[in-house]
Formats: C-alpha cells, structure tokens, sequence
C-alpha cells in the first residue's frame, strides 16, 4: 500500500492510516489542525488520494494566514 508519504511503523501511525482511509470513504469536508510541521499537508493529501475525488484537484487552505474576521 502507497501511504501518501506517510512514513513510519509504530501503531499510532498504522491508527493514523487507517483513519485517514476511513475519513477519505467519506462525503464530507475535513478540518486538519494541531502544530506547525506536524504533517497536516501529508495527511491532507493522503486522504485526497484514498477517496473517491482522487482524480480531481485538492485546494488546501493554510487557515492560520486568513484573518480571523475572515473566516
């Protein structure tokens, strides 16, 4: 299985995979958040590639560089 650039072995990584196959399966919008460098892209695009909208273009949106009154 190509895990998206996913890398590691432990269980918490191996949990973290078969969530984002889970949520990917799904039909609705997911918010990603936690620290910078944490690897929100890396999931981001994993759950893009593991769901039905594989073959159209994902628009990820860096929330933290929209001001708040935006949002």
């Amino acid at each position: 299985m190509n895990n998206y650039g996913i890398i590691g072995k432990s269980k918490q990584i191996k949990d973290l995979i078969d969530i984002t196959q889970q949520v990917a399966q799904s039909d609705i919008s997911v918010l990603l958040y936690g620290e910078s460098g944490v690897g929100k892209e890396i999931f981001a695009n994993a759950i893009h590639k593991f769901s039905s909208r594989a073959n159209q273009r994902l628009v990820s949106v860096n929330c933290g560089a929209i001001p708040e009154g935006i949002l």
